[in-house]
Protein backbone atom coordinates (compact mmCIF):
# COMPACT_ATOMS: atom_id res chain seq x y z
CA UNK A 1 0.00 0.00 0.00
CA UNK A 2 1.34 3.41 -1.05
CA UNK A 3 1.55 5.69 1.52
CA UNK A 4 -0.40 8.72 1.05
CA UNK A 5 1.29 12.16 -0.58
CA UNK A 6 -0.81 14.09 1.73
CA UNK A 7 0.31 13.71 5.80
CA UNK A 8 -2.61 12.59 8.19
CA UNK A 9 -1.62 16.11 10.07
CA UNK A 10 -2.60 18.17 7.28
CA UNK A 11 -5.85 17.56 7.28
CA UNK A 12 -6.33 17.96 10.93
CA UNK A 13 -5.67 21.63 11.44
CA UNK A 14 -8.80 22.38 8.62
CA UNK A 15 -10.87 20.38 10.57
CA UNK A 16 -9.59 22.67 13.96
CA UNK A 17 -10.27 26.14 12.30
CA UNK A 18 -13.63 24.80 11.24
CA UNK A 19 -14.31 23.75 14.61
CA UNK A 20 -13.55 27.02 16.35
CA UNK A 21 -15.62 28.77 13.59
CA UNK A 22 -17.99 26.53 14.30
CA UNK A 23 -18.24 27.20 18.06
CA UNK A 24 -17.44 31.04 17.65
CA UNK A 25 -20.82 31.87 15.22
CA UNK A 26 -23.45 31.11 17.61
CA UNK A 27 -21.03 34.04 19.84
CA UNK A 28 -20.62 36.35 17.47
CA UNK A 29 -24.62 36.19 16.88
CA UNK A 30 -25.16 36.16 21.02
CA UNK A 31 -22.46 39.23 20.83
CA UNK A 32 -24.80 41.31 17.75
CA UNK A 33 -28.02 41.00 19.72
CA UNK A 34 -26.54 42.55 22.80
CA UNK A 35 -25.06 45.19 20.96
CA UNK A 36 -28.74 46.13 19.31
CA UNK A 37 -30.43 45.49 22.50
CA UNK A 38 -28.29 48.15 23.84
CA UNK A 39 -28.87 50.63 20.87
CA UNK A 40 -31.74 53.10 21.91
CA UNK A 41 -35.10 52.25 21.33
CA UNK A 42 -36.49 53.79 18.67
CA UNK A 43 -39.07 56.84 19.82
CA UNK A 44 -42.27 56.44 19.76
CA UNK A 45 -44.28 59.07 18.02
CA UNK A 46 -45.96 61.90 19.66
CA UNK A 47 -49.97 61.78 20.85
CA UNK A 48 -51.31 64.95 18.00
CA UNK A 49 -53.16 66.78 20.09
CA UNK A 50 -55.11 68.92 17.47
CA UNK A 51 -56.88 72.57 19.17
CA UNK A 52 -59.04 74.52 17.22
CA UNK A 53 -58.10 77.96 16.05
CA UNK A 54 -60.79 80.11 17.96
CA UNK A 55 -57.54 82.16 18.92
CA UNK A 56 -53.89 83.30 17.56
CA UNK A 57 -51.74 80.00 16.97
CA UNK A 58 -49.53 81.94 19.18
CA UNK A 59 -52.15 82.63 22.08
CA UNK A 60 -53.29 78.99 21.82
CA UNK A 61 -49.29 77.90 21.88
CA UNK A 62 -48.73 79.91 25.17
CA UNK A 63 -51.92 78.87 27.15
CA UNK A 64 -52.16 74.89 26.07
CA UNK A 65 -48.35 74.07 25.90
CA UNK A 66 -48.15 73.68 29.39
CA UNK A 67 -51.29 71.87 29.67
CA UNK A 68 -49.45 69.14 26.81
CA UNK A 69 -46.28 68.98 29.21
CA UNK A 70 -48.37 68.00 31.98
CA UNK A 71 -50.03 65.21 30.14
CA UNK A 72 -46.85 64.19 28.77
CA UNK A 73 -45.21 64.01 32.09
CA UNK A 74 -48.43 62.11 33.49
CA UNK A 75 -48.54 59.78 30.72
CA UNK A 76 -45.02 59.24 29.85
CA UNK A 77 -45.75 59.70 26.13
CA UNK A 78 -45.29 62.94 24.34
CA UNK A 79 -47.96 64.75 23.67
CA UNK A 80 -47.54 67.67 21.10
CA UNK A 81 -50.00 70.34 20.04
CA UNK A 82 -51.11 70.35 16.32
CA UNK A 83 -52.39 74.03 15.94
CA UNK A 84 -54.27 75.52 12.37
CA UNK A 85 -53.46 79.24 10.96
CA UNK A 86 -57.24 79.36 10.37
CA UNK A 87 -61.27 77.43 10.36
CA UNK A 88 -60.48 76.64 6.60
CA UNK A 89 -57.34 74.57 7.39
CA UNK A 90 -59.02 73.07 10.38
CA UNK A 91 -61.97 72.27 9.06
CA UNK A 92 -60.55 70.68 5.75
CA UNK A 93 -58.36 68.48 8.36
CA UNK A 94 -61.06 67.47 10.50
CA UNK A 95 -64.29 66.21 7.54
CA UNK A 96 -61.01 64.22 5.98
CA UNK A 97 -60.70 62.22 8.91
CA UNK A 98 -59.30 64.06 12.09
CA UNK A 99 -55.70 62.39 11.72
CA UNK A 100 -54.83 62.92 14.92
CA UNK A 101 -54.99 61.45 18.49
CA UNK A 102 -56.73 64.18 20.71
CA UNK A 103 -59.12 66.67 19.92
CA UNK A 104 -59.96 69.82 21.67
CA UNK A 105 -63.00 71.22 20.07
CA UNK A 106 -66.30 73.25 20.66
CA UNK A 107 -69.32 71.19 20.94
CA UNK A 108 -70.39 71.05 17.54
CA UNK A 109 -67.65 69.52 16.03
CA UNK A 110 -66.79 67.62 18.81
CA UNK A 111 -70.46 65.57 18.49
CA UNK A 112 -69.74 65.80 14.58
CA UNK A 113 -66.50 63.82 15.01
CA UNK A 114 -68.75 61.62 17.76
CA UNK A 115 -71.08 60.26 15.06
CA UNK A 116 -69.34 60.32 12.13
CA UNK A 117 -65.50 59.08 12.88
CA UNK A 118 -66.34 57.07 16.31
CA UNK A 119 -64.61 59.58 18.30
CA UNK A 120 -64.80 59.26 22.60
CA UNK A 121 -65.22 61.86 24.28
CA UNK A 122 -63.40 61.92 27.96
CA UNK A 123 -63.42 64.85 29.39
CA UNK A 124 -64.43 68.61 29.23
CA UNK A 125 -63.51 72.00 30.46
CA UNK A 126 -66.45 72.99 32.88
CA UNK A 127 -69.44 75.07 32.41
CA UNK A 128 -71.09 76.40 29.31
CA UNK A 129 -70.23 79.06 27.19
CA UNK A 130 -72.65 81.89 24.57
CA UNK A 131 -71.45 83.93 21.49
CA UNK A 132 -72.72 87.41 21.43
CA UNK A 133 -73.67 89.54 18.59
CA UNK A 134 -71.46 92.59 19.14
CA UNK A 135 -71.05 96.83 17.63
CA UNK A 136 -69.16 99.31 18.47
CA UNK A 137 -70.81 101.22 21.43
CA UNK A 138 -71.57 104.41 19.60
CA UNK A 139 -73.67 102.60 17.36
CA UNK A 140 -76.90 102.57 17.89
CA UNK A 141 -78.08 98.92 17.14
CA UNK A 142 -81.13 97.12 18.57
CA UNK A 143 -81.18 94.25 16.95
CA UNK A 144 -80.04 91.90 14.13
CA UNK A 145 -82.39 92.88 11.68
CA UNK A 146 -80.79 96.46 11.53
CA UNK A 147 -77.95 94.04 10.21
CA UNK A 148 -79.08 93.39 6.95
CA UNK A 149 -76.88 93.93 4.20
CA UNK A 150 -74.55 95.65 6.54
CA UNK A 151 -71.23 93.92 6.59
CA UNK A 152 -70.39 91.38 9.92
CA UNK A 153 -67.41 89.83 10.76
CA UNK A 154 -66.65 86.18 11.42
CA UNK A 155 -64.63 83.36 12.03
CA UNK A 156 -65.49 80.99 8.73
CA UNK A 157 -67.69 77.81 9.87
CA UNK A 158 -67.47 75.21 11.38
CA UNK A 159 -66.37 77.84 14.03
CA UNK A 160 -69.35 78.03 16.29
CA UNK A 161 -69.64 82.10 15.69
CA UNK A 162 -70.80 81.44 12.14
CA UNK A 163 -72.70 79.00 13.01
CA UNK A 164 -74.74 80.83 15.20
CA UNK A 165 -74.95 83.67 12.58
CA UNK A 166 -76.32 81.15 10.14
CA UNK A 167 -79.31 80.88 13.27
CA UNK A 168 -79.93 84.42 13.08
CA UNK A 169 -80.21 85.41 9.81
CA UNK A 170 -81.98 81.72 8.27
CA UNK A 171 -83.28 83.29 5.26
CA UNK A 172 -80.41 83.39 2.56
CA UNK A 173 -81.96 86.58 1.37
CA UNK A 174 -82.26 88.56 4.31
CA UNK A 175 -78.51 88.11 5.62
CA UNK A 176 -75.72 90.43 6.30
CA UNK A 177 -72.67 90.50 3.98
CA UNK A 178 -69.71 88.03 5.61
CA UNK A 179 -66.62 88.98 6.37
CA UNK A 180 -64.54 86.08 7.19
CA UNK A 181 -61.62 86.68 10.11
CA UNK A 182 -58.87 84.27 11.22
CA UNK A 183 -59.77 84.46 14.38
CA UNK A 184 -62.22 86.08 17.33
CA UNK A 185 -59.25 88.62 18.28
CA UNK A 186 -59.31 89.50 14.46
CA UNK A 187 -63.53 89.60 14.86
CA UNK A 188 -63.56 92.14 17.34
CA UNK A 189 -60.98 94.33 15.80
CA UNK A 190 -62.52 94.52 12.51
CA UNK A 191 -65.73 95.49 14.73
CA UNK A 192 -63.80 98.25 16.59
CA UNK A 193 -61.80 99.67 13.38
CA UNK A 194 -65.13 99.59 11.37
CA UNK A 195 -63.93 97.29 9.00
CA UNK A 196 -67.43 95.44 9.95
CA UNK A 197 -70.67 96.66 11.62
CA UNK A 198 -70.71 93.82 13.64
CA UNK A 199 -68.82 90.62 15.01
CA UNK A 200 -70.22 87.63 16.64
CA UNK A 201 -67.51 86.04 19.42
CA UNK A 202 -68.02 84.03 22.23
CA UNK A 203 -69.18 86.35 25.25
CA UNK A 204 -66.20 85.53 27.76
CA UNK A 205 -64.45 87.77 25.26
CA UNK A 206 -66.50 90.87 24.93
CA UNK A 207 -65.45 92.04 28.70
CA UNK A 208 -61.37 92.32 26.78
CA UNK A 209 -63.10 95.20 24.73
CA UNK A 210 -64.40 98.07 26.46
CA UNK A 211 -65.62 99.29 22.88
CA UNK A 212 -67.84 96.56 22.23
CA UNK A 213 -72.02 95.66 23.07
CA UNK A 214 -73.41 93.72 22.88
CA UNK A 215 -76.69 93.51 20.87
CA UNK A 216 -77.87 89.83 21.35
CA UNK A 217 -76.33 86.80 23.56
CA UNK A 218 -76.68 83.53 22.52
CA UNK A 219 -78.76 79.93 24.00
CA UNK A 220 -75.51 78.79 25.80
CA UNK A 221 -73.63 75.34 24.52
CA UNK A 222 -71.31 72.90 26.37
CA UNK A 223 -67.89 74.22 26.73
CA UNK A 224 -64.54 72.73 25.04
CA UNK A 225 -64.73 68.68 25.49
CA UNK A 226 -61.34 66.74 24.96
CA UNK A 227 -62.00 63.43 22.34
CA UNK A 228 -59.77 61.20 21.59
CA UNK A 229 -59.37 59.34 18.24
CA UNK A 230 -60.71 55.44 18.04
CA UNK A 231 -57.24 54.42 16.81
CA UNK A 232 -55.95 55.32 20.28
CA UNK A 233 -55.64 51.71 22.32
CA UNK A 234 -57.93 51.70 25.55
CA UNK A 235 -54.98 52.08 28.02
CA UNK A 236 -53.63 55.36 26.33
CA UNK A 237 -57.46 56.60 26.47
CA UNK A 238 -57.85 55.48 30.00
CA UNK A 239 -54.86 56.68 31.01
CA UNK A 240 -55.38 60.38 29.26
CA UNK A 241 -58.64 60.66 30.50
CA UNK A 242 -56.86 60.29 34.21
CA UNK A 243 -54.20 62.46 33.30
CA UNK A 244 -56.95 65.21 32.18
CA UNK A 245 -58.94 64.78 35.81
CA UNK A 246 -55.30 64.89 37.32
CA UNK A 247 -55.67 68.57 36.81
CA UNK A 248 -57.87 69.21 39.41
CA UNK A 249 -55.51 67.37 42.13
CA UNK A 250 -52.52 67.96 41.70
CA UNK A 251 -50.54 71.62 42.96
CA UNK A 252 -49.13 71.66 39.67
CA UNK A 253 -52.57 70.98 37.50
CA UNK A 254 -54.08 73.46 39.94
CA UNK A 255 -51.46 75.86 38.89
CA UNK A 256 -51.80 75.66 35.42
CA UNK A 257 -55.22 76.21 35.31
CA UNK A 258 -55.31 79.17 37.48
CA UNK A 259 -51.94 80.38 35.33
CA UNK A 260 -54.04 79.76 32.16
CA UNK A 261 -57.24 81.03 33.09
CA UNK A 262 -58.98 77.64 32.16
CA UNK A 263 -61.79 76.19 34.13
CA UNK A 264 -61.77 72.44 35.80
CA UNK A 265 -61.19 69.72 33.71
CA UNK A 266 -64.37 67.32 34.49
CA UNK A 267 -65.31 64.23 33.15
CA UNK A 268 -67.57 64.19 30.28
CA UNK A 269 -69.32 61.69 27.76
CA UNK A 270 -69.95 61.63 24.37
CA UNK A 271 -73.97 61.79 25.45
CA UNK A 272 -73.31 64.86 26.70
CA UNK A 273 -72.72 66.47 23.53
CA UNK A 274 -75.34 65.00 21.73
CA UNK A 275 -77.32 66.59 19.57
CA UNK A 276 -74.77 69.48 18.84
CA UNK A 277 -73.66 68.24 15.64
CA UNK A 278 -77.07 69.41 14.38
CA UNK A 279 -75.17 73.10 14.27
CA UNK A 280 -73.24 71.50 11.16
CA UNK A 281 -76.20 71.32 9.28
CA UNK A 282 -75.44 72.86 5.53
CA UNK A 283 -71.87 73.63 6.09
CA UNK A 284 -69.49 72.24 3.26
CA UNK A 285 -68.16 68.64 3.87
CA UNK A 286 -70.89 67.43 6.82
Amino acid sequence: MHASTHPAYASRPATRRLGHAGRLLPLLAGAAALLVAALPAKAEEALKMAIAPFLPEAELNEAYAPVAEYLSRRLGETVELELFPNYLSFWEATRGGSDFDIALDAAPVTDFRVQRQNWQVIARFDGEVTQSLVTRDDDLILSPRELVNKRVAVQPSPSVGALVLYQLFPNPVQQPTLIFERTNRDVAAAVIEGKAKAGVIPTPLVGGYPGLYPVITTDPLPFLGFSVSPELNERTRKALRQALLSFAETDEGRRILDEQQLTDIVPATNRYYAGNAELLVGTYGY
